[in-house]
């Protein structure tokens, strides 16, 4: 995977290009700034979003801040309109969308999304249900950050929690590395930590100070508190932003050097003590050498000490790291909880946290850190239990707390990893954890992780315009050659063979299904609700599976409806045969299409949904109706159309970007739309970068669009060429070969329905959706 730093480099470059053509004033962005802050200030108190006794300050109103500054107040109303839209999803069957008082709203969503069971599924078991709709849950906890389950009286046991949650098909994850004593209660069910009810339990992620940390975490009550008890969560980005805003000097240090945890453990389990796990259930060690050989396994400093205690220091662990699922800096760490909570007979939790490189907080960086923990304390959701409620945390996402209590009380808890029926492809990573290594021997391939924990790999194989009568051999050599994600679409016509080729690779043993990632796509035809899961299952039946790992609207408008015994597939003209042959557009709402899209991931058809052709505000758009945001976006990228903003929006919202023609105008000289002399293969510099690292100019473009942090597709039928075109990640362009590229832009699209579907017909269709 090409350096983090040279990832930014080739985004900023691009970025720096496009505000150079746009001959933006950099000088006057501050007063912009000021007065947009202002503008918003006076509109909120216009609308009477916020209250005149709202104690917030204008001066507090700035663009980039986090949305929590604001009163949940001032969002109530945007964030009903988006449950309300939620709640008309075809993937929200047998559950309704219910206000929790505590609630507020980020990024314009619930949190956390609280479901309860509609008629239609009254008196069932929780258990069935979550079995039944385990994908849609998962694609909530991940776009929501926190969901909560109230209502399902049936069945409101340890044991029954503990039904649920195995039926959800996450990998199992042991509590080992917790720092809390915890009793098994049950199957993957354990208490959530036996700390007196005096103690307060300071904000954290879960095993944030362990290598390995669980992908969720969650909670059943079975009996709730007499007083108090909660288990307040906080989005870890706001806290990020703030830290960066508030104390920047902090955060940068923070970043920079991470921090080491210092912890002395008993040689028995404390109850009395929140942080009591002896060192013999933490390193699962009889004695102390085998102790000692886990900890040099984990990098853990250590010294015994009297009465058979044990202090370690943890290696340098990160604090302020990039959420790779969302684009978005968290405050990923155990901080607080070891500053405020790690404290015991053995343990001062002024000493729990020094830097990562070993030099001690100051007192100013300890006072920032308090700060934090002070507004974390404000802007906390803190609900009331209530006896069978389950939350759901997606960990890496959302901290967690607990709070004084008068028992009686009991919650417990379950920690899990990502969707087991998933880790086929990520268990073949390379040692770095992000790759796929080929048999061809070539470098391994970056995996781009979408937010449901699925692995996308980063170099695909793309079928368009792939002839029939040799598409089953392509796919065989693609997939021999170390290809595992394969694009495909109704439109291209050649899904069969594709299913085809799929099947003799599987059938030779060349590859599993769950190693594949398959790609299709719902053509404009079919947007209707009535006609999504039809066209889906048809893809389906000639790609002989049982599900498609991503299912993308190919393009964002409607077309009247040809039968599949009519045509198939229908592409553009309504009916090639009628006196005048005419693209027929239809009024079928994006929304309607996109419910029929989420009901798929509830089905188990598709295991992640996204977008082909549209631009930001589209997406923005759907992320206030949508249930299951857009997981990936699918546009025309290459050095010619650089699309530096729309990348930068999908990675601030989690959104995979995959580039199609990422070669450009060859794949258009056959149908008129390019001319030769537009073909990146033949640039001056695209070629001088490529003689500087003895690559083809194909290799350096597919390698740009990797480095951008996007999925690339190329296509070909030559097997030295898609060989060719795998081996992109065995060098690394740098920032001087980036800012070059970056010059290249053009804004120039080959494949524009605003101008070949004017040819379609004899009287065209002018059909503009970038514009």
């Amino acid at each position: 995977t090409p350096p983090r730093t040279l990832v930014h480099a080739a985004v900023a470059a691009s970025e720096a290009a496009s505000r150079t053509r746009r001959r933006v004033n950099m000088r006057a962005l501050p007063v912009m700034r000021a007065a947009t802050s202002a503008m918003l200030f006076r509109t909120l108190a216009h609308t009477r979003l916020l209250e005149p006794s709202s104690r917030l300050l204008a001066s507090n109103i700035r663009v980039g801040h986090a949305t929590s500054a604001l009163p949940a107040k001032a969002f109530a109303r945007v964030g009903h309109i988006h449950a309300n839209a939620m709640q008309g999803s075809d993937a929200l069957h047998g559950v309704k969308i219910v206000p929790l008082p505590e609630e507020r709203y980020v990024g314009g969503r619930p949190f956390p999304l609280t479901l309860s069971p509609d008629s239609s599924v009254e008196g069932m078991e929780l258990t069935s249900w979550g079995k039944a709709n385990s994908r849609l849950l998962v694609q909530l906890m991940c776009s929501h950050g926190a969901v909560l389950l109230r209502g399902w009286k049936a069945g409101a046991t340890a044991e029954n929690f503990s039904e649920f949650v195995r039926g959800l098909g996450l990998e199992t994850f042991g509590m080992g590395c917790s720092a809390a004593p915890r009793t098994n209660v049950a199957p993957a069910v354990f208490t959530a930590n036996e700390a007196p009810p005096s103690e307060l339990i300071p904000f954290h992620h879960e095993m944030a100070q362990c290598d390995e940390r669980p992908a969720f975490i969650m909670f059943f009550c079975e009996k709730e508190a007499a007083a108090g008890g909660a288990t307040p969560i906080i989005p870890s980005d706001e806290v990020a932003m703030y830290l960066r805003a508030r104390h920047p000097a902090v955060a940068a240090k923070l970043a920079e050097h991470g921090v080491r945890y210092v912890r002395v453990m008993p040689s028995e389990n404390d109850l009395s003590s929140p942080i009591g796990k002896s060192w013999r259930v933490a390193f699962e060690a009889s004695n102390e050498a085998e102790a000692e050989a886990a900890m040099k396994r984990d990098g853990t400093s250590w010294e015994w000490l009297a009465g058979g205690d044990l202090r370690t220091v943890s290696k340098p662990m990160p604090a302020l790291v990039t959420e790779p699922r969302r684009g978005k800096e968290v405050f990923f760490n155990s901080v607080i909880a070891a500053m405020q909570g790690w404290k015991d007979s053995r343990n001062d939790p002024k000493k729990a946290i020094i830097l990562g490189d070993g030099s001690p907080l100051t007192a100013d960086e300890i006072a920032a850190l308090e700060d934090v923990a002070e507004m974390m304390h404000r802007s906390r959701i803190a609900f009331k239990w209530q006896q069978g409620d389950i939350l759901l945390l997606d960990n890496a996402a959302v901290m967690h707390s607990r709070e004084t209590f008068t028992p009686p009380r009991r919650v417990l808890a379950s920690l899990w990893g990502p969707p087991d029926d998933r880790r086929g492809r990520s268990a073949r990573a390379s040692s770095g954890g992000n790759g796929n290594t080929h048999p061809n021997g070539g470098a391994s391939v970056p995996m781009l992780r979408l937010k449901s924990h699925d692995r996308l790999p980063a170099v695909g194989f793309g079928l368009w315009k792939t002839p029939r009568d040799v598409c089953a051999d392509a796919v065989v050599a693609a997939i021999s050659a170390g290809y595992r994600h394969l694009d495909c679409a109704c439109d291209y016509g050649n899904e069969a063979q594709v299913g085809e080729g799929i099947r003799r690779a599987i059938d030779e043993g060349l590859v599993r299904r769950e190693e594949l990632w398959v790609t299709s796509k719902l053509w404009n035809t079919y947007h209707s609700a009535e006609h999504v899961e039809m066209a889906c299952r048809k893809s389906l039946s000639d790609l002989q599976l049982d599900y498609v790992d991503l299912y993308l609207v190919h393009f964002p408008f409607a077309t009247r409806y040809v039968p599949f015994e009519a045509r198939y597939p229908p592409e553009w003209i309504y009916d090639p045969d009628a006196p005048v042959p005419q693209l027929e557009l239809v009024p079928v709402p994006l929304h309607e299409t996109w419910r029929a899209m989420e009901a798929l991931v509830g089905k188990g058809l598709a295991r992640n949904i996204g977008m082909c052709n549209v631009g930001c505000q589209t997406l923005r758009d759907m992320m206030t109706y949508a249930a299951i945001p857009p997981a990936v976006l699918q546009v025309e990228l290459h050095v010619y159309n650089q699309q530096p903003n729309l990348l930068r929006f999908c990675r601030e919202n989690g959104i995979v970007v995959t580039g199609f023609s990422p070669l450009g105008a060859p794949s258009y000289f056959e149908l008129g739309m390019a001319t030769q002399s537009e073909s990146a293969l033949d640039n001056a510099v695209i070629k001088r970068i490529a003689d500087k690292h003895g690559k083809t100019p194909a290799q350096v473009l597919l390698a740009w669009g990797v480095q951008r942090g996007c999925a690339v597709i190329p296509k070909s039928t030559v097997e030295a060429r898609i060989r060719e075109n795998l081996n992109v990640c065995s060098f690394t362009l740098d920032e001087a070969d980036l800012k070059d590229i970056a010059t290249l832009d053009q804004g120039r699209r080959f494949n524009d329905p605003a101008e070949f579907a004017q040819g379609m017909g004899p009287l065209g269709t002018f059909l503009p959706i970038y514009d």
